[in-house]
């Protein structure tokens, strides 16, 4: 018996895929705040994130794990909230919260109710305006930062992806080769006055954008901003020096590895140390790379 298949002329069906196009608009303030709005109505939520331009490579030598510290210390109150007040107020809204230190920014972010999207916008203003700094507020984050380190990196349980030790071997410059959850010893020697001085270099609004996000009205958005981020003093955004890793350097094979720099605690074990722009190589003992 044969099987044949015959046309029905019947067109098969196809799934447009939506398109990703939402609408943004964007501004900037006299200070310097780059401000994003991406109004989504009827989402019945507004997300309010403030992204600075600093992060693990700004830090300077002797002060690793600086820009993860401050993050913390952004959360133990403002110039008009006391500690604990900013978790309050979003928490009593049905919102969430949260804050992050990656590479090269730092990000805060509120996502509440869309009633609440004044206040997620004091908050944030608030506490680019001026942050508590003081001496309680530090000593008890570097205490917690600390047993952060511990818990989620020095004792986890059966290890996990090595990315704190990676970039040790994947780079030769501080900036891209140091550890950004900080050692122990640079933690502790934090001042109120290197706070004070970071936050003054690296968190005006110039060096910072402000996104809000959701069920919201862009006109009336744009007042609010105005009536709360407009007075935050000017101060001029830090210049960005070049993280770039120069040339690449060539590989040879010895017993004996050459001089380490001082910021590379962690030298490979029977492994390979690569430099920027990566090349392929073998993977085995003693492959260091020429000076």
């Amino acid at each position: 018996m044969t099987l044949s298949a015959t046309s029905t002329g019947a067109k098969r069906s196809t799934r447009r895929i939506p398109r990703a196009d939402y609408p943004v608009e964007r501004l900037r303030l006299a200070n310097g705040l780059r401000v994003l709005f991406a109004p989504d109505r009827g989402a019945g939520v507004v997300g309010v994130a403030v992204h600075y331009d600093v992060g693990f490579r700004s830090e300077p030598e002797g002060r690793t794990g600086f820009a993860h510290l401050f993050e913390h210390l952004m959360f133990q109150g403002s110039e008009s909230l006391p500690k604990l007040e900013h978790f309050r107020l979003v928490q009593s809204s049905g919102g969430v919260f949260n804050g992050s230190t990656h590479t090269d920014y730092t990000d805060y972010f509120e996502v509440v109710p869309a009633g609440a999207l004044e206040r997620g916008l004091f908050l944030e203003a608030d506490r680019m305006r001026a942050p508590k700094i003081t001496a309680e507020n530090l000593t008890n984050q570097v205490a917690v930062v600390s047993e952060e380190i511990r818990l989620n990196v020095l004792n986890r349980p059966y290890g996990g992806f090595p990315w704190i030790q990676l970039p040790a071997i994947l780079f030769d410059s501080f900036p891209n080769a140091h550890n950004g959850y900080g050692d122990f010893v640079d933690l502790q020697a934090a001042t109120v006055a290197d706070c004070a001085e970071f936050f003054e270099t690296y968190y005006p609004p110039a060096n910072a954008v402000l996104t809000v996000c959701g069920d919201f009205d862009v006109t009336h958005a744009t007042d609010l901003v105005d009536r709360h981020f407009a007075d935050i003093r000017f101060r001029p955004a830090p210049v960005r020096p070049s993280f770039d890793e120069r040339g690449r350097r060539r590989f040879w094979r010895s017993s004996t590895p050459t001089s380490t720099p001082p910021h590379r605690r962690w030298p490979s074990a029977g492994g390979c140390r690569i430099r920027w722009p990566t090349c392929p190589v073998t993977w085995r003992s003693s492959c260091w790379p020429a000076s």
